[in-house]
């Protein structure tokens, strides 16, 4: 369903909760597509490093960096599900067994110019001021089809996937 004559659709900018929910699925992507995390591999030990930068339009915070490393379960946890004991603490893993232990890393970017369109994308609703016949504007939330946009889901950019191994081979000194 398109916009009719008596709805304003203003291109508000995102909310935080929305650019979350934009960001778990391009995690979702990450992990879904790696083939590392695929149901027939198994680690005995495992370490990870996750790291958000929101490079920002506003002037009082240009960027803001979030970093969560792994870090070894409760004993009681593990007690309870043993497959977490493969988990350690960050990389690099303390003394590989393996000469060939595997450091393997994946950097997604997006950079999204209207808040509107990624909202369209995602299946979010949009806030859409509607004038009734009486002459009063009222605000309702609408979600919209890419189609009503006059797009194909498989037009709308994926957001940059690049490996990032080398780079990361260096910070953690291997």
């Amino acid at each position: 369903m398109s916009p009719t004559s008596r709805e304003l659709v203003s291109n508000k900018p995102l909310a935080g909760t929305e650019l979350a929910q934009i960001i778990l699925a391009d995690a979702a992507r990450i992990l879904g597509d790696h083939g590392l995390l695929a149901g027939q591999s198994a680690y005995s030990r495992i370490a990870y490093d996750l790291r958000l930068t929101l490079h920002l339009d506003l002037p009082s915070m240009p960027t803001s960096v979030d970093h969560v490393t792994s870090r070894p379960r409760a004993t009681d946890e593990i007690a309870s599900n043993p497959s977490l004991a493969a988990i350690e603490a960050a990389p690099p893993l303390a003394s590989p067994r393996s000469p060939d232990a595997i450091l393997h890393a994946v950097e997604v970017s997006r950079d999204i110019q209207s808040p509107n369109l990624a909202r369209v994308e995602h299946s979010l609703p949009i806030e859409v001021s509607v004038t009734g016949q009486d002459g009063h504007a009222t605000e309702r939330l609408v979600t919209y089809h890419s189609s009503d946009v006059g797009m194909r889901p498989e037009e709308f950019v994926e957001p940059g996937l690049r490996d990032v191994t080398d780079e990361v081979r260096k910070e953690l000194g291997l």
